[in-house]
């Protein structure tokens, strides 16, 4: 054999690996989505106007971003990142799911479709959107705080009664995000959870999914406190809870 045919088939081989290496990554480490994707799915959900979708990455698409960023418990800073991209997907799929979609997170006319039928069923305003109306008919909640809420009755607790106790020992805490980490201890997540993975009883994906982390923040709070409110109480005598 020759050292040119040697060579070719050495680059052949390490070409194979890095497609299989690819291949394997888990989506979110993967390229994120052109531009006009993240704009389609940010129209689909209600964050951004049709006419938005012109593929520039402007002042207007930063700002449904970081609208989006704000009501899922991340940083708001307008970039479109793995995180953002993550739970973005997350938001389509949910959104799918409920309209009896595919669910690959992927805003196309599919499901524009699907969630027409749905909200047509639903005697709601037939548009192919899924916007805070839709939403809350399907039953998927559309910021961190109502994600809370909707927990409240499987605890026993009130809505009016409680979770203003609930917001403030999240805002002071972790200003409701899903990533933020204490630096000092360690302490993860929208409960800050001390350590972070105590909160994979209530579910594997208890570092990027906020209904999980909440899950897990309030049955910690019933099981040690009661409820929010004397939680809070707590909080406010010793700074943490």
């Amino acid at each position: 054999m020759t050292v040119k045919t040697t060579s070719a088939l050495r680059g052949l081989a390490v070409a194979v690996l890095a497609f299989v290496a690819l291949a394997l990554l888990p989506a979110q480490a993967q390229a994120l989505d052109s531009t006009t994707w993240v704009q389609r799915n940010l129209v689909g959900i209600g964050y951004l106007a049709s006419s938005g979708v012109d593929g520039n990455y402007g002042p207007q698409t930063t700002a449904a971003v970081r609208s989006f960023q704000h009501d899922n418990g991340l940083d708001e800073d307008g970039a479109y990142g793995a995180r953002t991209e993550l739970a973005l997907h997350n938001k389509v799929a949910e959104v799918q799911r409920a309209a009896g979609a595919g669910a690959d997170g992927a805003y196309g006319s599919g499901t524009t479709g699907s969630v027409t039928d749905w909200q047509r069923a639903h005697n709601l305003s037939a548009d192919g959107i899924a916007g805070p109306a839709t939403m809350n008919a399907m039953g998927v909640a559309r910021t961190v705080q109502i994600t809370a809420q909707w927990k409240f009755p499987s605890h026993g607790w009130s809505v009016s009664g409680q979770f203003g106790c609930l917001d403030q020992i999240y805002i002071h805490e972790s200003g409701w995000k899903v990533y933020a980490t204490n630096p000092s201890s360690g302490a993860y997540g929208i409960p800050q959870s001390l350590p972070g993975d105590k909160m994979a009883s209530a579910g594997s994906d208890w570092q990027t999914n906020p209904a999980t982390q909440i899950q897990w923040g309030l049955d910690y709070i019933k099981g040690r406190y009661g409820d929010p409110c004397s939680a809070w109480s707590f909080w406010q005598a010793h700074n943490w809870y």
